[in-house]
């Protein structure tokens, strides 16, 4: 059994926007890496554990999180402070990451920092 490495885990908290959701610029930056070793890192975390991925960004994270609460896209655009075709852009791009099957979204899992300790490969 493989842990993630803590550079790993660190690196997939700053990217996520359901955490710091901070750029790979930023990211690289905070970790005091290049961005190519940020990207590796990354890289290497989705073939130990796929179901982490697609990353969402910070603003889709908050547009699904509002999805769940069933809210309408004028509210969210009004909440987020962005434009109503921005939302429509947002939510397509969530749609696409989450994948669809028939219109149907599919559930998808969300990574959540007690799995830290939890998270392992198996052979």
């Amino acid at each position: 059994m493989t842990k993630f490495s803590k550079k790993q885990i660190q690196a997939y908290r700053l990217v996520n926007g359901e955490h710091e959701g901070l750029s790979t610029a930023d990211a690289a930056k905070r970790m005091s890496i290049t961005i190519q070793a940020l990207n590796r890192l990354l890289s290497r975390l989705k073939k130990l554990c796929p179901s982490l991925f697609p990353i969402l960004t910070k603003q889709e994270a908050e547009v699904k999180v509002l999805l769940e609460f069933e809210w309408v896209n004028a509210d969210m655009a009004n909440k987020l402070q962005v434009s109503l075709s921005r939302i429509s852009q947002i939510i397509g791009s969530v749609n696409e990451k989450r994948g669809t099957t028939g219109g149907r979204l599919v559930k998808m899992l969300r990574y959540e920092p007690w799995m830290d300790s939890k998270i392992v490969r198996k052979f």
